[in-house]
């Protein structure tokens, strides 16, 4: 069941403020490859702003960036917890 556009937008802005205010305290690495985790995400059928913020995240070498990808792909864009975790891992290659 899909959660309401309101609950999906509150949640990525939450994520995004959380991840923004992060990455003013920590420097993170160069991104690894947020377009492996994108173009896997697309050839499942997934494929959006959320998504792209996720897989920039799960890149980003944030401390918990694997664990803020997955939740921002499981419980925003309700991509499968499998397809979540490939994309995810894909990020960091």
């Amino acid at each position: 069941m899909r959660r309401p556009l309101r609950a999906r937008l509150a949640a990525a802005v939450v994520t995004a403020a959380a991840v923004g205010g992060t990455m003013l305290v920590t420097a993170p690495s160069a991104q690894a490859a947020p377009s492996d985790c994108t173009s896997y995400l697309a050839s499942q059928g997934y494929s959006s702003t959320d998504t792209n913020l996720a897989c920039t995240i799960g890149g980003s070498g944030l401390p918990a960036d694997q664990l803020l990808c997955r939740v921002l792909l499981m419980n925003v864009s309700s991509v499968p917890a499998l397809i979540a975790d490939n994309a995810c891992r894909s990020a960091k290659a």
